[in-house]
């Protein structure tokens, strides 16, 4: 791997107590941090597929009738796609408010919560589907999480750099 700080390669043997042995970076505190970030926002993205697989499953195999099937979801789909994008707003208002004071801590929590709120509309998507049988709707909601997903992404090697520069001053 490389060191955050002096940008040397450094072997996982050759780390003494946790760190670089040319810098005293705390390399083995970053990684662990990073994969608990990486464990979380895996989880988050392996459970909107299983909501798509639970949608299949019901459609191809047990032939699922929901409740309401046949009557108008577009304006409950369009409320929630209302609250999807309420929720998005409010996570870049929330990343620009967190940006100033950012911890290590912060940096972690605040991944957790974009995560989340990129499953939102995959949740939703379910909701749809078992409430009204739109496979539609379903399809709409989960391409959108999954689009929340990419950017958070984007946003993950900022993320680290964060960590990592937090590290550096402590």
């Amino acid at each position: 791997m490389l060191c955050p700080q002096c940008q040397q390669g450094v072997q996982t043997r050759e780390l003494r107590g946790g760190e670089c042995p040319y810098c005293g970076f705390p390399c083995e505190e970053l990684n662990r941090r990073v994969s608990h970030i990486q464990v979380i926002l895996a989880a988050l993205f392996v459970s909107t597929l299983i909501y798509g697989i639970i949608v299949a499953v019901l459609e191809l195999y047990i032939g699922y009738e929901a409740p309401n099937a046949g009557e108008s979801e577009a304006v409950f789909g369009t409320a929630l796609m209302g609250a999807a994008a309420g929720i998005f707003v409010a996570s870049l208002i929330f990343e620009r408010r967190t940006r100033n004071a950012m911890t290590i801590e912060r940096w972690r929590q605040t991944m957790a919560i974009l995560g989340a709120i990129a499953e939102m509309p995959a949740i939703f998507g379910l909701l749809m589907y078992l409430l009204f049988g739109s496979l539609q709707w379903m399809v709409l909601f989960l391409g959108v999480s999954w689009m929340l997903m990419l950017r958070l992404g984007m946003r993950l090697p900022a993320a680290l750099r964060g960590i990592a520069e937090c590290l550096r001053t402590t």
